[in-house]
């Protein structure tokens, strides 16, 4: 295995912990004030303008 494909995995697992850490804190790009209502994964969906 390359070190340039090693990095590669590794930068791809740090993008899908990112995706996953804004999800289960609610966080929304498309919610007024960029926040779900409730914390969660998609609990109850964003507030969508």
């Amino acid at each position: 295995m390359s070190k340039g494909s090693f990095l590669y995995g590794l930068w791809c697992c740090g993008v899908v912990a990112l995706f996953l850490m804004s999800a289960f804190s609610g966080y929304s790009p498309f919610a007024d004030g960029g926040r779900a209502t409730r914390a969660g994964f998609y609990a109850g969906g964003p507030n969508h303008k």
